[in-house]
């Protein structure tokens, strides 16, 4: 297990593993950190990913907070179409009894607001899912699934020539030929595929990398239905 990928930074872990990680924006002190994601402002929307568990049921409002914008929305993949959460009301507000969970691994778009609406630096704060040594599993339909990393690994999701990528983030090892990874383009406000699967056996035909934070479709064109197991091994 690579445990380099995995952005922490924190002066209770020894100073071997963190030699690569200086830079970070994770911040981890038993395990517990956070992750800046920027949201940009005009209306636009951003594809981003709960990447830690707030210890409070992961509820947007939470998740999220108060900093949205009126007209700011949340959009959360069902498997067919999107559960949205609208901000309205003057100031601002998330609809009373808001319920939509947001937890660790799960893709979503947040749009921020309307013409003339700044850029919002959002923090999500919370624990890792597992403890060292655990494990989570991430479930793979046939079809889309809307999904990140549910621990705050950074690195490649598909590397060109292999099945997967890399050890941390195999997320598209298991899935089969003709098999897609999309990401969201902020610039031009719509999705770019970044890695197809090709070939017999199936490999990628080029890499892709996803950061700490961030959301994705996998598109597991032609089944099975798979998992992809994580593991936290800090050393």
């Amino acid at each position: 297990m690579r445990t380099k990928t995995l952005l922490l930074s924190a002066a209770a872990i020894v100073a071997g593993i963190l030699s690569s990680q200086a830079q970070s924006n994770v911040f981890s002190a038993n395990v517990v950190g956070y992750v800046s994601v920027v949201f940009p402002g005009n209306g636009q929307y951003q594809l981003c990913a709960n990447p830690f568990d707030d210890g409070n049921g992961n509820y947007v409002t939470n998740v999220l907070g108060n900093s949205l914008p009126k007209q700011s929305q949340v959009l959360v993949w069902n498997g067919t179409g999107y559960n949205i959460i609208t901000r309205g009301g003057t100031p601002a507000a998330w609809p009373v009894g808001t319920t939509q969970q947001i937890p660790p691994g799960v893709g979503f778009f947040v749009k921020n607001g309307f013409a003339g609406s700044p850029p919002i630096t959002n923090v999500f704060v919370g624990s890792i899912v597992v403890p060292n040594g655990g494990s989570v599993t991430n479930q793979i339909p046939v079809g889309y699934t809307l999904l990140g990393s549910p621990i705050p690994y950074a690195g490649n999701v598909a590397i060109a020539g292999q099945s997967g990528g890399d050890t941390n983030l195999d997320f598209g090892d298991a899935v089969g030929k003709q098999s897609q990874i999309l990401v969201w383009d902020s610039a031009s406000q719509g999705y770019a595929t970044i890695a197809t699967k090709g070939g017999t056996p199936p490999t990628w035909l080029t890499s892709a990398s996803i950061t700490p934070g961030q959301g994705f479709f996998i598109l597991n064109k032609l089944g099975p239905a798979t998992n992809v197991v994580q593991n936290l091994n800090l050393q």
